[in-house]
């Protein structure tokens, strides 16, 4: 049983992306404050390294990231079954009085580890809340046909967030301690609660009406097994990270070292990497494949190809590697994220958003491990060469599957496909 949030009844279309002002601007709104969020974790990594003890960073890191990923599944459940706007704006209140808190005890009391990690903590526990929200809410703001599109631009910003936060962070650390991340940050927030405060949801959305939280959770996890797009879909994108990360950050480094190409070397391939994603995206925002997976999937085959390179390439044909694995991303990311939201049902959104963040950060670890231990006991090439296969297979299977494969956004699929796995488009939500 579910129930829809009111909405006014003249909102039932909505304005082409770029001439629809209150989506552009909670999509840029995203982007300052997730320009906050880098300036924060600077700010809170640098801190704590120089407070003196060399494991108190990573203890202040893991204390910020182990309640969000205790508590994603309770976020995901309560964002189906309450207003994902209201959430998000109870979160950036809640992260905005911590902040205020936190200045005064720094005024009061200077830097202390335990300031840190309470901090830490209480983002990392309002970061469970907002997160699932955050995924559900343009499922509100645009019609299925713009989810693509939409996601493209978010990630957009978000990319160059990332490039900007992070040396922001840095200066306002360097110049005005801590206090100056803190009140930054603070203000990042305020620009995003002002934003949500003012757009409003275009469509009701469906809403859980379990008998309790629990037993949502419970469902969630059920919704999977009875739901062979979503559950697939799931398993496709879990295993992006699972086999992509580990290459990138661990095999392309010790790539650079044996060959002697330097920092600056690994800088160059790093860059390259972030300019093609940032040029994929901006294809992405006009790119419209009526089967986004499809597409998706068959760019990723490319993408797994240049994994394998990373193991024993020249430095140019490593850059070029780099550069397909870039502007994939950037091609890719949006057409697979785009479709989650779309076919998702709207009343499970918040709970498969939160189950996927929780399997990709609880893999991940396990990845980079795997990868290390493979890479040492054999080679890199080695190593490499098994988890571009490896993610070659995941895309095979998720290729082999009809009701991934043809998923479209219009709410079809191929003609092979079951029923069941038709995704659900109401009439109000198709484009203007």
């Amino acid at each position: 049983m579910t129930t829809s949030t009111p909405v006014s009844p003249s909102a039932r279309t909505a304005p082409p992306l770029w001439r629809d002002p209150a989506t552009l601007g909670y999509a840029f709104a995203n982007g300052v404050s997730q320009i906050g969020d880098e300036i924060w974790f600077v700010a809170l990594a640098y801190t704590a390294a120089q407070l003196g003890d060399a494991g108190l960073a990573g203890l202040v890191l893991a204390c910020a990231t182990l309640p969000r990923a205790l508590l994603m599944l309770l976020g995901g459940a309560l964002t189906d079954r309450l207003d994902a706007r209201r959430m998000m704006i109870t979160s950036d209140i809640a992260r905005i009085v911590v902040l205020g808190v936190a200045l005064a005890v720094l005024a009061a009391q200077g830097v202390s580890a335990g300031l840190l990690i309470v901090v830490g903590f209480l983002f990392g526990v309002a970061d469970a809340f907002y997160g699932p929200a955050c995924s559900s809410f343009p499922r509100q703001l645009v019609p299925k046909d713009q989810l693509v599109r939409l996601s493209a631009l978010r990630q957009l910003i978000s990319r160059f967030a990332g490039v900007l936060g992070a040396p922001i962070g840095g200066l306002l650390v360097a110049g005005y301690g801590l206090g100056g991340a803190m009140l930054t940050d603070a203000l990042s927030f305020a620009v995003i609660l002002v934003v949500l405060i003012l757009v409003r949801p275009r469509w009701p959305r469906a809403k859980s009406t379990g008998v309790s939280v629990r037993a949502d959770v419970r469902d969630g996890l059920d919704y999977l097994r009875r739901t062979p797009r979503v559950r697939d879909l799931v398993i496709t994108l879990s295993g992006l990270n699972v086999f992509v990360s580990p290459v990138l950050s661990i095999g392309l480094a010790l790539h650079v070292s044996a060959n002697g190409w330097g920092a600056a070397g690994l800088g160059w391939l790093s860059g390259a990497i972030g300019v093609g994603a940032a040029a994929g995206t901006v294809v992405a925002m006009r790119w419209r494949p009526r089967r986004p997976l499809r597409a998706a999937l068959l760019l990723l085959l490319g993408q797994a190809a240049a994994l394998v390179l990373v193991g024993f390439a020249s430095y140019s044909v490593t850059m070029g590697a780099m550069i397909v694995v870039g502007i994939v991303a950037g091609l890719a990311s949006p057409l697979l994220s785009g479709a989650f939201q779309a076919t998702v049902d709207e009343e499970y959104v918040g709970r498969a958003s939160s189950i996927l963040s929780v399997t990709d950060d609880g893999l991940a670890p396990v990845a980079m491990a795997a990868f290390g231990f493979l890479a040492k006991a054999t080679s890199l090439a080695t190593a490499t060469t098994a988890f571009g296969l490896c993610f070659a297979a995941l895309l095979g299977y998720a290729l082999s599957r009809p009701h991934v494969r043809d998923l479209r956004l219009d709410g079809g699929t191929g003609p092979e496909s079951d029923p069941d796995t038709r995704a659900e488009q109401p009439a109000d939500r198709t484009a203007g």
